[in-house]
C-alpha cells in the first residue's frame, strides 16, 4: 500500500496460508468442472452477512479455467486491501505526513523494504571488519575462536546472535559500518567480560557490545555463546 504494487497470492501467504494454498492449487490445476466459485466472496459487515463482487456482475461470472488468473489476482488485491481499505487510508494518512508521497514514488516495493527494514542476509565478513575489541587483539584465542564459530552458523543463528548483542533483527541498510552512525551506541564491539569459565556471556544493547569471559576452549565458548544467544534475553544490565 505504501508503494503501489500488484498483491499476489504470495502475499496473502503472509496473513492466511491455508487460502494462499488453495489459490496455489486452483493455479496449478484444471479446474474444469471442478471448482464452482463466482468474482464474488462472502463478508461479514457490522454483523450482517453479505457479499462483495470483486468486479461489476461478479456475482453471475463462474471462476473458469480461462479465467481463474484474474480471479486470483482480484481475490489477492481483496484481502490484502480491499478488505481494510478504510485502516490502510488512515495508516498511508499519517505515514505521508512524515514521508511525502513524492520521496516514495522513487522505490520499488523491495527497495523500500531494504531502507526502512535493512538486509535480511549477513555477510560475516562484513560483520568482522566493522568490529571492535576492547581487552582483547584479533589475534587473540578467544577472538579467533569466536569467528571461526560464527563460520559454522546458519542465517538464523547468525541474525539471533546480531539481536542478542545488538537489539536488532536485520542488518542495516549499507551494511555493519552503519551501526557507528545510526544511534548512539556505535559500532559492534567484543569485550573481555568478568567472571570464570562457568559463566555466560553477557551482551549490552545500549553499546551494541558483546561481553565474553575468557574460556579455555573452542568448544566451551560456542556451548556458552549458543546458551547465551538462544535462552538469555538482550542485556541491559550494562547499559
Amino acid at each position: 500500500a505504501v508503494v503501489s504494487t500488484q498483491s499476489t497470492g504470495t502475499d496473502v501467504e503472509c496473513i492466511d496460508s491455508e487460502l494462499a494454498m488453495s489459490l496455489q492449487w486452483l493455479l496449478d490445476n484444471d479446474i474444469s468442472d471442478v471448482v464452482e466459485l463466482t468474482f464474488a466472496v462472502d463478508r461479514v459487515e457490522f454483523g450482517e452477512q453479505g457479499s462483495l463482487e470483486l468486479k461489476p456482475g461478479g456475482g453471475d461470472i463462474l471462476v473458469t479455467e480461462e479465467n481463474k488468473v484474474e480471479y486470483v489476482r482480484l481475490l489477492s488485491e481483496h484481502k490484502m486491501s480491499g478488505a481494510i481499505r478504510s485502516q490502510i487510508g488512515s495508516f498511508l494518512a499519517g505515514f505521508h505526513s512524515i514521508v511525502p508521497r513524492r520521496i516514495l514514488a522513487i522505490f520499488s516495493a523491495d527497495e523500500l523494504e531494504l531502507v526502512l527494514c535493512g538486509l535480511n542476509i549477513i555477510d560475516r565478513v562484513d560483520w568482522r571488519r566493522n568490529t571492535q575489541y576492547v581487552n582483547f587483539a584479533e589475534r587473540d584465542d578467544m577472538i579467533v575462536w569466536f569467528w571461526e564459530i560464527l563460520d559454522g552458523y546458519t542465517q538464523e543463528e547468525l541474525f539471533t546472535l546480531l539481536k542478542f548483542i545488538t537489539g536488532y533483527s536485520r542488518v542495516p541498510h549499507g551494511g555493519f559500518a552503519q551501526f557507528a552512525s545510526i544511534s548512539s551506541s556505535g559500532p559492534i564491539k567484543i569485550s573481555r567480560g568478568n567472571g570464570t569459565e562457568e559463566n555466560l556471556p553477557k551482551s549490552s544493547v545500549c553499546f551494541n557490545l558483546l561481553l565474553l569471559p575468557v574460556y579455555s576452549s573452542k568448544e566451551m565458548l560456542r556451548d556458552r555463546l549458543h546458551t547465551a544467544m538462544t535462552y538469555a534475553s538482550v542485556g541491559f544490565d550494562q547499559c
